[in-house]
């Protein structure tokens, strides 16, 4: 009894180690390669817990192992986008200027009340009221409200021009975003030239992003 204590506390910690190495974010924001890891990582911890007989490093040697492979991963997918977007995926379009992308929700498996519980929980009733509503990667809906539904602000107050914008990644860690940059209608002739504007390299790009109303933003990136 003492012995299966022991080996308990000890792949507890182990379990409690690995998840904080790999990150701090809840399930429901995980990646699906995250979620597996974390799956694996449970039920290998769960084996030696049970069976006195089975070695505790039987344990311990695959979930470092898993967690290095995870960490090897994440960078892969930091440093290369293509590697990112065959891992991860790309963010989906399913509402766009109120109108239902009925392609992407197939695409996706995504029922038509699951996509209207979704807007509920962001108090939205009505898919005429969204410009666009995106699934993220990790297959939370993000959603921008056409402008005569936002909220008005005392800075906005009789100042609506009625115009939609949306802002989207245009440029990450060097690259090109261009599926996202389009949507916003940016081009790599237009992302080229704003770049230029500010005298700055695209090499040189941590962060761009920009809206529909042609407005930028740049951060660049820090010398390691």
């Amino acid at each position: 009894m003492f012995v299966s204590l022991i080996r308990t506390v000890i792949l507890y910690a182990v379990v409690i180690f690995a998840v904080r190495v790999m990150g701090k974010r809840q399930i429901k924001e995980m990646q699906a390669s995250e979620i597996v890891v974390t799956l694996m990582i449970s039920n290998i911890a769960a084996m030696p817990m049970q069976e006195v007989g089975i070695s505790i490093f039987t344990g311990i040697i695959p979930i470092i192992t898993l967690v290095v492979t995870e960490m090897g991963m994440s960078y892969l997918m930091l440093k290369n986008r293509r590697f990112r977007q065959l891992i991860s995926g790309m963010p989906v379009v399913v509402i766009e200027k109120g109108e239902i992308n009925q392609a992407a929700m197939r695409s996706l498996r995504l029922s038509n009340e699951d996509l209207f519980e979704e807007l509920r929980k962001k108090d939205i009733f009505d898919p005429a009221a969204v410009e666009y509503a995106i699934v993220e990667t990790d297959g939370v809906l993000s959603v921008l409200l056409r402008s005569g539904e936002l909220p008005l602000t005392a800075s906005q107050a009789g100042k609506d021009d009625g115009r939609d914008g949306l802002n989207v990644l245009i440029v990450s860690d060097g690259e090109i975003e261009t599926e996202a940059a389009s949507l916003a209608g940016w081009t790599e002739g237009s992302i080229r030239s704003a770049l230029r504007s500010r005298n700055v390299s695209l090499s040189d790009v941590f962060i761009m992003y920009g809206g529909t109303d042609g407005q930028f933003s740049i951060i660049r990136k820090v010398p390691q």
